[in-house]
C-alpha cells in the first residue's frame, strides 16, 4: 500500500487527510457540507431577489416623485386665508416692459414681481435718478505731510458720526484711510482723485443716495485741507444729494433711492436711467406663462419616464417567459398605481370648466405607445394667453362653502364632495358635527373639524370659528394636479407610502433570511470540521495499520532468509 496523505485545514485547525484509504475524503467532505448549505444557497438567492426588487421599488418611488414634483406647482397650495400660498405657478408673475419709442426699456427700469403682484399695466416715466452726495478737498501732494492737526467729525444727516483725528505728519492718503476705518459707522467713504501730476483731492462719498454729508470742524483741520470753507460749508460739492423722481400712471413718486420696493405691492422696480422727452415705459404685470408651461411639459416628461418603467416591467419574452428586466412583473403595487394614474390621465377633472376638463382640451394626447405628447401646442398657448382661469381650474381643486368662517386647512382626499355640515355649538364651543344626521364622520378638536379615519372624509381638515350652531354647505371638487399628487403620495411617500412599506417589509425579510443563512453556514462549517477530524483519524489508523503490515512483512521476510 502506498501512502499519499496530505494536510488539510479547517479554520485554525490542520488535519491529515489523504488517500491511504483510497477514498477522496476532501470530495466526500465537500459534498456533505454542500448538502448542509443547500438551504442557505436558497435563502441567499431570495435575498438577492428581494434586493433587486427593492431597487426596482426605489426606482418606481423616484419616478412617481418626479410626476408629483411636476404637478406640485400646478395644484392648489392655499384653500383659505389661514394658509400661505407658495410655489404655485399660477401665482407667479412676470413683468413685461415696452418703451414708447421702441427703444430697449430694460435700459430704463428693471422689475421683479412676486406672487403678491396683481396683473395690471402701468405707465412709467423716470424724471430724475437718486444720487449720493460727493464733496472734495483742495489738491494736495499725497507724499507730503499735511502739516495740520486737529479733530473733526464726519457723518450723514440724521445718522451716526465719528471723530477723525488729524496729525501733522499725516498725508492725504493717511487721512483717507482714517476716514474709511469709520465708514461702516458714518456711511461716508473717502477716495483720492488725481487732478494733475502729484496733485490729489480727497473725495468724500455718501453710501446712500439723497442724504447730505455733514462735517463739524471745530479745530479747523478740515478747513485747513480745503474740505470746508471758513463758514463750515463744503468747499467743493461735486454732486449734490437728490431723490429719485418718477411718475406711475401720472402720479409723481419720490424716493430716497433708485429702488422702489414698496410703491406697488409685489413689485420691486429699479430705476436705471431717466426717460427721454415724451418717452414712457409701459410695465405689464401678467402671469408667468413660461413657468406654467414648463410645469406642464415637465409633467409630460415625468409621466412618460414612468410609462417606460411600467412597460419594461410588463415585458414578456418571445418564448412566453417574463423578461429578466421585468422585476415588478404583475406586481400589485405597480398595477395599482398605474391603474389609478391612467384613469386620472384619461379622465375629467371635477373642478374644471366645461370644455377644459381633460388633457386633450389642453392639446395633450396619448400616442400609440401610451405616452403623453403635446400634440397641439397652439391650443395650450391659447389657453395660457386667453383663458388662464379655465386652465387653472383644470389643475386646481375648488372649494366653496356657504359660510366663509369655515376654512379648508387640508385636502388629502382623492374624492370630490358636496355635503352639508351640521355644526352644534354648546356653551360657545363646537360639541358635535354631523353630515345628514350621521355622527362619527368628523372629529372635533377645539375649532378644528377633521375627517374621521376610515370614512370618506378622511384627509379633510377644516377650521371653524363660530359661536352658534349652523348648517354649512360644503363643495370640494378635485383638480387634476391635486388628484394626481394625492394619489401618488399614497404610493410614493418616503415615510407612509405603500411602496415604502413594501421596501421595509423586504428589508426586514432580508435580515431574517440572512440570519438564517449565516446560521446554516456556521453549522455546516462545524459539520465540516467534524468530518475532517473523522476522516483524518481514519487515515491515521489506516496509516498505522500499513506501517504494522510492513513491519510484519519485514520480520517474516527476515525469518525466511535465516532459514536459507
Amino acid at each position: 500500500m502506498t501512502s499519499t496523505s496530505t494536510v488539510s485545514s479547517s479554520g485554525s485547525t490542520t488535519y491529515l487527510t489523504g488517500t491511504i484509504s483510497g477514498l477522496d475524503t476532501d470530495a466526500l467532505i465537500e459534498a456533505a457540507v454542500s448538502q448542509k448549505t443547500a438551504r442557505a444557497d436558497t435563502l441567499d438567492a431570495k435575498v438577492t431577489a428581494n434586493t433587486t426588487k427593492i431597487s426596482a421599488y426605489q426606482t418606481l418611488q423616484g419616478l412617481l416623485d418626479d410626476v408629483t414634483s411636476a404637478m406640485s406647482s400646478l395644484k392648489s397650495t392655499a384653500y383659505s386665508s389661514l394658509s400661505t400660498s407658495t410655489g404655485n405657478a399660477f401665482d407667479d408673475k412676470s413683468a413685461y416692459l415696452t418703451a414708447s419709442d421702441g427703444s430697449d426699456a430694460t435700459d430704463i427700469i428693471a422689475v421683479s414681481a412676486d406672487s403678491d403682484a396683481v396683473a395690471a399695466s402701468y405707465s412709467v416715466t423716470v424724471t430724475q435718478l437718486a444720487k449720493a452726495m460727493k464733496v472734495a478737498s483742495d489738491s494736495h501732494d499725497t507724499t507730503t505731510a499735511l502739516g495740520q492737526s486737529g479733530d473733526f467729525t464726519i457723518g450723514v444727516a440724521d445718522g451716526a458720526s465719528a471723530t477723525i483725528s488729524v496729525t501733522a505728519d499725516m498725508t492725504l492718503s493717511d487721512l483717507a484711510d482714517a476716514i474709511n476705518e469709520q465708514s461702516d459707522a458714518t456711511g461716508v467713504s473717502a477716495t483720492l482723485l488725481k487732478v494733475s501730476s502729484g496733485a490729489y483731492k480727497l473725495v468724500l462719498s455718501a453710501a446712500d443716495t439723497n442724504v447730505d454729508i455733514e462735517v463739524s470742524d471745530a479745530s479747523g483741520a478740515a478747513a485747513a485741507i480745503g474740505l470746508v470753507d471758513d463758514n463750515g460749508d463744503f468747499a467743493n460739492v461735486l454732486q449734490a444729494a437728490q431723490p429719485a423722481v418718477a411718475t406711475i400712471d401720472g402720479v409723481e413718486i419720490t424716493s430716497d433711492s433708485n429702488q422702489l420696493t414698496d410703491t406697488i405691492p409685489g413689485l420691486s422696480i429699479s430705476l436705471l436711467q431717466t426717460t427721454g422727452t415724451d418717452q414712457t415705459v409701459t410695465l405689464d404685470i401678467e402671469a408667468d406663462y413660461s413657468d406654467i408651461k414648463t410645469a406642464i411639459t415637465a409633467f409630460i416628461d415625468a409621466y412618460n419616464a414612468l410609462r417606460d418603467f411600467v412597460d419594461t416591467n410588463s415585458e414578456v419574452a418571445a418564448d412566453g417567459t417574463v423578461d429578466e428586466d421585468a422585476v415588478l412583473f404583475a406586481d400589485s403595487l405597480l398595477r395599482g398605481v398605474t391603474k389609478q394614474l391612467s384613469a386620472t390621465v384619461g379622465g375629467k377633472a371635477g373642478s374644471a370648466a366645461d370644455g377644459v376638463d381633460n388633457l386633450a382640451a389642453l392639446g395633450i394626447t396619448l400616442n400609440a405607445e401610451n405616452q403623453l405628447e403635446l400634440s397641439d401646442e397652439t391650443t395650450l398657448d391659447n389657453l395660457l394667453l386667453s383663458d388662464l382661469d379655465s386652465l387653472r381650474g383644470f389643475f386646481e381643486s375648488k372649494f366653496t362653502t356657504s359660510d366663509s368662517a369655515l376654512k379648508l386647512l387640508k385636502n388629502a382626499s382623492t374624492a370630490s364632495f358636496d355635503f352639508t355640515l351640521d355644526v352644534t355649538v354648546t356653551d360657545g364651543s363646537i360639541s358635535d358635527v354631523t353630515v345628514d344626521g350621521q355622527s362619527g364622520l368628523f372629529t372635533v378638536s377645539g375649532s378644528r373639524i377633521v375627517g374621521a379615519a376610515g370614512t370618506i372624509y378622511e384627509g379633510l381638515s377644516f377650521a371653524l370659528v363660530t359661536q352658534a350652531s349652523a348648517s354649512i354647505d360644503v363643495t370640494l371638487t378635485q383638480g387634476f394636479a391635486d388628484l394626481i399628487t394625492t394619489q401618488l403620495d399614497g404610493y410614493a411617500n418616503a415615510s407612509t407610502g405603500l411602496i415604502q412599506g413594501e421596501i421595509e417589509r423586504l428589508n426586514d425579510s432580508n435580515t431574517a433570511l440572512s440570519d438564517k443563512s449565516t446560521a446554516i453556514r456556521d453549522n455546516a462549517e462545524t459539520y465540516r470540521t467534524t468530518l475532517i477530524a473523522k476522516y483524518s483519524a481514519m487515515e491515521q489508523e489506516l496509516y498505522a495499520a500499513q506501517v504494522l503490515q510492513e513491519q510484519i512483512k519485514a520480520i517474516l521476510g527476515s525469518s525466511s532468509n535465516s532459514d536459507e
